[in-house]
């Protein structure tokens, strides 16, 4: 699936939730050759951001030892030295810092991204930054630091780059012909690619429809007994308005249709993901009109499909990611009415 790279920075931007126009028209007037250029770029707008605003300090835990108490006293560690210190404490304490674990992942991933295949105009612009993280050690970056990097509580740039840092460190491989680094093919990711086509989903539509309720939720099997083990509903999207439930399930396939090696002149769309939002549609009980979607993304054609089953509206709908991106937005909107 050719997906535009532009189009990607798109997605990314409501999936991540840090859509602005403004970085978007920056991005929208340059070509890029691959996606290590791309995201090098991206990476770069963000940081200049962040570090105009400073750098997110946090209270770090510190062991040091000194002459009057701080913090908590570390009796263990005080009375193992004491024959061998004088008048000297071994305190824990917390100090309120820069040189944390999101700065550190950062300042990382600045030096990795100068290592990587990209133009010599960008690693000026990106090498101007290091100076703002005098502070901040350079650490090795593992998938434990990773995961234990959660988002700021509002501050949606700092935490788009965490996200652009994170898929750099998680993609980034070694070219040993050219001795750098490359990142590889990102749409090609498909389990990738299908979290960020969920959560782009479910963010414009929180974003555009304002007036309405719009989450993943659960749903309960209509059943008078619980059995735990029955799979979990959980839905990738559900609209409530005052009138009408809309529950969406987003699926990323290279092809929305499957064939049967009997009929391959036949397409049929894919009977699992059917039966997945009928069973959802049919246990959700409620006083207002119930219908359901299946969302593809989809490069080269347009596919409406729908049809009333159990008194459910049914709809099996793709979009074209291949196109301006006023037109996706139009065909979001359109078919979510």
């Amino acid at each position: 699936m050719q997906i535009p790279i532009r189009n990607i920075y798109f997605l990314l931007s409501y999936a991540w939730k840090y859509y602005k126009p403004s970085d978007i028209r920056k991005i929208d007037e340059k070509d890029f050759t691959n996606d290590t250029e791309f995201f090098a770029e991206v990476f770069d707008l963000t940081l200049s951001k962040y570090v105009k605003k400073g750098l997110h300090r946090d209270y770090i835990e510190k062991a040091e030892t000194i002459k009057t108490i701080r913090g908590k006293v570390d009796f263990n560690s005080t009375l193992k030295t004491l024959g061998f210190k004088s008048k000297q404490i071994d305190c824990i304490y917390d100090e309120y810092s820069s040189n944390n674990s999101v700065n550190q992942l950062i300042y990382s991933t600045i030096h990795t991204v100068l290592k990587s295949k990209i133009s010599v105009e960008l690693k000026k612009s990106i090498k101007k930054k290091i100076v703002f993280f005098n502070d901040v050690s350079r650490v090795k970056i593992d998938k434990i630091l990773i995961n234990s990097i959660r988002p700021v509580r509002g501050n949606s740039t700092l935490n788009f780059l965490i996200n652009i840092a994170k898929y750099i460190h998680y993609n980034l491989g070694f070219d040993e012909k050219q001795g750098k680094y490359d990142l590889g093919d990102f749409v090609k990711n498909k389990m990738g690619m299908a979290r960020v086509f969920e959560n782009f989903a479910l963010n414009f539509y929180k974003k555009k429809f304002p007036e309405s309720e719009v989450r993943s939720e659960l749903i309960k099997w209509d059943s008078d007994t619980e059995d735990i083990t029955y799979p979990t509903m959980k839905t990738d999207i559900t609209i409530r308005n005052k009138n009408k439930v809309t529950v969406i399930d987003t699926k990323y396939y290279d092809n929305m249709f499957q064939y049967h090696y009997l009929n391959s002149d036949k397409p049929k769309f894919r009977s699992g993901n059917i039966y997945q939002i009928y069973t959802y549609l049919n246990n959700l009980k409620e006083d207002k009109e119930i219908e359901g979607m299946l969302l593809y993304p989809n490069t080269t054609s347009t596919v409406r499909n729908e049809r009333v089953v159990s008194g459910k509206r049914i709809m099996i709908n793709n979009i074209n990611l291949n196109q301006e991106w006023t037109k996706i937005e139009e065909e979001m909107l359109d078919i979510v009415k």
